[in-house]
């Protein structure tokens, strides 16, 4: 194997002051490795780790030994490319990184040795050592061969599927081809990667559109206005474990790589917020077809033939205007309902409640729960202050989202998605992590 030199004449210009880099490892073409991927956004970008973590067991004990004693660096010296030790908040362990980005107080990083970002404080970015230094960073960064963005895309549905392949799996890559990604400046090696003796580029060409055949490109930001509901502080009553209707709407086709243009609809606290696209078309449909169905005549025996886990359309008693809604409780003449367009809740009266037509059950909620990335709650806890300041952060504000995980939600049948979230070039994540604070026994 041989390694790529720190050469500053081949980086793009927002690297190129950096003037000591990582060697990166250049896996030789049609080389085979066993590897598990470490680190997923979709087909055209993921890092792979060697199998073997001999070496990252050797890399992972001296950089927790070397941030004991290494100086944080000056704020002057964080610049994009900067190899550095940075503490990684959801497990509180030091890492090799290499700034990508920097904010007032907060810098982006990226972990060479994973592949991972995050927002992290500037008083946690400490130097790196020489022998570290020098170190082969023991993350690749990969795209599956044979599928050229200038030439194709890939279908939303890809992203989860290609997840679940190659997650937590030993695999064999092949190199194809070695090129710089000059964003942050690494290599990243086309390759074939092979699990369970299936290849992987072969099972997902069904999700590749070249666009020899129809083809949509980017949705502009569209800044027009919508009805976006206060924030319910109820608290969640319906049992995600229950018994529920047999028919649920569609999940809004959220993919890991893809940055989506937000708003946020509904806040209540870092780890449960709701957000909404920012192109309403399709959302400005949604109302229209809501309201005319809602102002149909009344089904008087629907009351009684719907629970807790049912869809309906319910009258929101703010405005007085039909809403798509998942029921959370039901009592005697009253249901608390979650509006799944906003992620608002709400009690209403038991008759102001109508089915759901088959057409709105299809389309996918417009708006989708989110938590934070990076704050694990069973590791910390947010101070007091942590809520205005998140609320005032994100409140009718244009906002850059991306998803790194999803998992149900406990306590309501939704998807709730794992976020990063940046507001006019500032991370929101790495902007909060000042009000986090990590529990006393957490090493």
């Amino acid at each position: 194997m041989e390694y790529i030199q720190s050469a500053s004449d081949s980086l793009p210009k927002h690297l190129a002051e950096s003037c000591v880099l990582y060697k990166w490892p250049n896996i030789s073409q049609n080389m085979t490795v066993d590897v598990y991927a470490s680190s997923i956004a979709g087909p055209h970008y993921f890092w792979c780790q060697h199998a073997n973590t001999e070496d990252l067991d050797k890399v992972s004990s001296l950089a927790k030994e070397a941030a004991q004693t290494q100086d944080v660096i000056p704020p002057e010296n964080l610049k994009p490319g900067t190899p550095c030790l940075a503490l990684f908040s959801e497990d509180n362990q030091w890492y090799r990184a290499q700034v990508t980005s920097k904010a007032d107080k907060t810098v982006h990083v990226m972990f060479v040795d994973y592949g991972n970002e995050c927002g992290v404080e500037q008083k946690y970015v400490r130097l790196l050592p020489q022998n570290l230094l020098e170190m082969v960073p023991q993350g690749f960064l990969c795209c599956l061969d044979g599928f050229m963005e200038s030439s194709g895309s890939w279908d939303e549905k890809v992203y989860d599927d290609f997840y679940n392949l190659i997650v937590d799996k030993p695999l064999k890559v092949t190199v194809a081809a070695m090129e710089n990604y000059s964003e942050i400046a690494v290599p990243q090696h086309s390759v074939t990667v092979e699990c369970d003796k299936i290849e992987v580029n072969k099972v997902i060409q069904k999700y590749w559109k070249s666009f020899s055949s129809e083809h949509c490109g980017d949705v502009a930001h569209t800044n027009t206005s919508s009805h976006h509901f206060q924030n319910s502080n109820n608290t969640h009553n319906l049992d995600a474990s229950k018994e529920m209707s047999t028919s649920m709407y569609k999940q809004p086709e959220m993919s890991r790589s893809k940055t989506e243009m937000v708003y946020a609809s509904c806040i209540a606290e870092p780890t449960f917020f709701w957000c909404q696209f920012a192109n309403t078309e399709d959302l400005c449909k949604v109302s229209q077809l809501a309201q005319e169905a809602g102002e149909a005549q009344q089904d008087v025996t629907f009351p009684q033939r719907i629970g807790p886990g049912s869809h309906c359309l319910a009258l929101f008693p703010d405005d007085k205007l039909w809403y798509r809604a998942l029921i959370v409780q039901k009592g005697d003449k009253t249901l608390h309902v979650l509006f799944v367009d906003y992620g608002n809740e709400s009690d209403i009266d038991i008759q102001d409640i109508r089915p759901l037509p088959q057409n709105l059950l299809e389309q996918a909620p417009q708006a989708f729960l989110c938590r934070l990335f990076g704050f694990d709650e069973s590791k910390g806890s947010w101070d007091d202050q942590a809520y205005d300041f998140f609320y005032n952060l994100l409140i009718e504000k244009p906002l850059k989202l991306q998803v790194f995980s999803v998992e149900s939600h406990s306590e309501i049948p939704v998807p709730q998605y794992s976020v990063e979230i940046e507001c006019k070039g500032v991370s929101i994540n790495a902007s909060l992590l000042q009000h986090w604070k990590l529990k006393e026994n957490v090493l």
